[in-house]
């Protein structure tokens, strides 16, 4: 789990954010309230480009944690990282990578992301998205 207590979980949609690992906020960084509205905006951006793939019911009880890293222009810096799955059962783990792809092309398909370019200059540039395609109903 992360160490930092700032997160805007489970938006409408299935598709939540928090800032990435090891990124705690000092005085220098990012305003929380600033911070805030940049995740869930966000999150907001690449729900709309999340097309989970047709599976089983089963499958959709994947829930996938992807780290994001962007430049300041708002485009991906690095690959996205799928960095946890949870909800995986013998019965839907075939479909798991399916459910991961899912998420990464999501975060591709909507980039650049439209977010304040003066948090990228605190050094924020590094945050979670949750798919929880359960969630979306």
């Amino acid at each position: 789990m992360i160490g930092w207590a700032l997160a805007a979980m489970l938006l409408t949609g299935g598709c939540a954010a928090r800032r990435g690992e090891g990124q705690p906020v000092t005085q220098r960084g990012p305003d929380p309230a600033a911070l805030t509205q940049a995740i869930a905006s966000a999150a907001d951006q690449v729900r709309r480009c999340y097309r989970p793939p047709r599976v089983a019911r089963p499958a959709r009880q994947i829930v996938t944690r992807v780290r994001v890293r962007l430049a300041p222009d708002g485009t991906v810096a690095a690959a996205p990282e799928v960095v946890a799955q949870s909800g995986i059962t013998p019965v839907n783990r075939v479909f798991a990578p399916l459910m991961a792809d899912a998420a990464i092309t999501s975060v591709l398909r909507c980039a650049p992301l439209v977010l304040p370019a003066e948090l990228h200059a605190t050094g924020w540039d590094e945050f979670d998205l949750t798919f929880s395609p359960g969630a979306m109903g």
